[in-house]
């Protein structure tokens, strides 16, 4: 791994957890190993780090959904969309999407990291909307925003509430009735 990708892997988990604005320039040097002279000569501003890690966190989201999905059925893959969610939003390191919370952070739909948070999505969605129609779901499109909209809440809820199976249990129910 070279020191710029090393720096945006450290930056990625550093703005995870404390959130980009916490975490200063000092903290994420620190984390990565490095001088923040070796940080400013790889990355112009804190911006262009912020802007590296969410591409970074984009490219391993989808990879893992991609990966998770592509051992299951091409008619199943839809509902094995919210399995994977629910297995995420379950695991320890969970701590809220990245893009939800950059969003969040930079609620000025012009900001850089707001507008790549909305790339994102709009990814995922097109994405969700290619295996509903790979599966052969009549209104493929639709059935594709409710998906993601029931995953999005899952993400959502169990952020603010913690992993509970009932809300789990809940989302993978709808998930069914919907492609039923």
């Amino acid at each position: 791994m070279t020191t710029k990708e090393t720096i945006t892997h450290s930056a990625l988990e550093t703005f995870y957890i404390e959130g980009f604005h916490a975490a200063g320039v000092d903290k994420l040097s620190q984390n990565a190993g490095v001088t923040k002279r070796t940080l400013y000569h790889h990355f112009e501003d804190k911006a262009a780090l912020i802007k590296s890690a969410l591409e970074l966190r984009d490219r391993q989201f989808m990879d893992q959904v991609r990966g998770y999905l592509s051992n299951v059925s091409k008619k199943l893959r839809p509902l094995g969309y919210i399995n994977y969610i629910a297995i995420w939003v379950q695991k320890t390191s969970f701590n809220g999407c990245f893009f939800i919370n950059a969003a969040a952070e930079y609620g000025n739909t012009r900001e850089d990291p707001h507008k790549l948070a909305k790339k994102h999505k709009d990814e995922l969605r097109l994405y969700l909307k290619q295996l509903c129609k790979e599966a052969g779901i009549i209104k493929y499109s639709l059935v594709a925003q409710q998906l993601f909209l029931l995953g999005e809440g899952l993400i959502v809820a169990t952020q603010v509430c913690g992993p509970q199976k009932e809300i789990i249990d809940a989302t993978k129910k709808a998930a069914c009735l919907l492609i039923d």
